[in-house]
Order: structure tokens, then C-alpha cells, then sequence
């Protein structure tokens, strides 16, 4: 055990706060919302935070937490591994945009990938779980963490903007990110159509300065396209710390929550 008990017992009351705001949201029926739908799904996201502290939180009973960047997911997915119970392991999200040099890395630890927001992702992502699984079977490397659990589950992040000021993989230009709508079917069509892949749904972040609700809704618009195509893909992965109840209200199956859990981001 590396975490301490104060850290510990930090963590569990942030937790169980954001636990309860999930579900008190979960009680808005005001738009789309169902009342027979299931909680949503709360995420945990540990980026720039210790091992110990994820360790901590996969004691509290969580089992889905969300990165970022590669190298610090993939270091921790790495340490974490045998302290977990193999048939109860951590699934790891990546929720960041992805440079498509890192999917052989990401491959190998994600249960899901979030951010896929252009085809040439698509494609990268394919070819590395394709590769990974064929190593695997030729007793070359370890399977990929998704192999035994259906195969690779990918979001198609769609940009929210009212214009076309946030493209696909621009984040490091300060730009939210995001497939524009012409090119989500493609997107889709490409992952159902690629062996261990499956489209799940979508996901997306509210812009700066644009209304939470109108966001959401506008995301649920998208995604309700999306599944006359592609009806598997009932996912909606949105909300945030800070606006997650307009989320729910839209129909998030999964919250992904950083702060209102982990608390300020570490010091260097």
C-alpha cells in the first residue's frame, strides 16, 4: 500500500460527493433524461496525479479512471497492474487528443479511447490493435488489455463549435478539438468496420463561453444521427466537474470528473 490513510479518506469524501451529485443530476428528467436509464458512469480523472492516489481510489471501489497523456497513462496502467484484481481490473480511459504515433502505445493498456476525431486516428488505432493482438497470439507480447473484454471501445469526439475554429487534432494550438460533423459517419464507418474495434458513441467538451445546455443538447442531436447509422453506439461521454448536471440532463452515460475529486493539481 503506497497511499496514506489521510489521502485516502481526502479522496473518499470528494468522492462520494461527486457520487451524490451524479445522482441527484441523475433525478432531472427536465429534457432527455429517461427515469428508467441507469446512473451514468463516473470516470475518475488522474491526470498528473500519483499511482497512489489511483491506488487509493481502486480501494474506495472504483474501477474507470480517465488520461490524457500517453506516457504518464500508460507508466501508471504499468505499475498498477498487479495490484489489481485481474477479474476486477482498472479500465483506463483515454480521453485526450491523440497523436496517431502514440495508438501502439495506448493500444495496449485502454479500454477505451475518447478522442478519436479523425480518420488517419482511426486508421492508426486499427492497425496497432490488429498488431498487438497478432503478437499476442504468436506469444510475442501481452495481449491487449481490451482483447478479453470484447475488443477496443472508441468515442468519436465531435466538435461542439459554431464555427469551424476547433479541427481535428489542434489541440496544442489551445483549440477544444474534434471531428466536424461531415466527417463523423466516416469516422464511425471506419472503426465498425476495423477487427477489435467498436464504435460506442460520442463525446465532447462545452466550449468556452458557450451555454452548457445549448452544448449538450447539441451533442445529443449528434449523437441521435449517429445511431440511426450505427445503433450500437448509445454512448454519450460529457460533463465535467463543472457542468455536469447539464450533461445528465442531455443524456451522458459517462461523467468524466478530475477536480471535484482529486482536488488541486499536484505542485511540481
Amino acid at each position: 500500500m503506497s497511499f496514506s490513510q489521510e489521502r485516502r479518506e481526502e479522496l473518499r469524501i470528494n468522492l462520494e460527493a461527486a457520487q451524490q451529485a451524479v445522482k441527484s443530476a441523475s433525478e432531472d428528467f427536465s429534457q432527455v433524461r429517461d427515469p428508467q436509464s441507469p446512473l451514468p458512469r463516473l470516470t475518475v480523472v488522474t491526470k498528473f496525479f500519483p499511482s497512489s492516489d489511483v491506488e487509493a481510489l481502486y480501494s474506495l471501489g472504483v474501477r474507470h479512471v480517465g488520461e490524457n497523456r500517453d506516457q504518464e497513462a500508460s507508466a501508471k496502467a504499468t505499475e498498477l497492474a498487479e495490484i489489481t484484481d485481474a477479474q476486477d481490473p482498472l479500465q483506463w480511459s483515454y480521453i485526450g487528443q491523440l497523436q496517431t504515433n502514440k495508438a501502439k502505445s495506448v493500444v495496449k493498456y485502454a479500454a477505451e479511447v475518447h478522442s478519436i476525431d479523425r480518420i488517419s486516428l482511426a486508421q492508426a488505432l486499427a492497425k496497432a490493435y490488429s498488431l498487438q493482438v497478432t503478437r499476442w497470439e504468436s506469444e510475442e507480447a501481452p495481449a491487449p488489455f481490451a482483447a478479453v473484454r470484447g475488443g477496443l471501445k472508441c468515442l468519436v469526439q465531435v466538435s461542439l463549435e459554431d464555427h469551424d475554429g476547433s479541427t481535428a487534432g489542434h489541440a496544442a494550438e489551445g483549440k477544444r478539438g474534434g471531428a466536424k460533423l461531415d466527417d463523423l459517419l466516416k469516422i464511425a464507418d471506419m472503426l465498425n468496420s476495423s477487427a477489435g474495434l467498436e464504435c460506442s458513441g460520442v463525446m465532447a467538451v462545452a466550449p468556452l463561453g458557450m451555454n452548457p445546455d445549448a452544448a449538450f443538447e447539441k451533442l445529443y442531436n449528434i449523437s441521435q444521427k449517429l445511431r440511426e447509422h450505427h445503433p450500437s453506439a448509445q454512448e454519450i461521454s460529457a460533463g465535467m466537474s463543472g457542468d455536469l448536471e447539464a450533461a445528465i440532463r442531455w443524456g451522458s452515460t459517462n461523467v468524466r470528473i478530475g477536480s471535484k475529486i482529486m482536488g488541486a493539481r499536484p505542485t511540481a
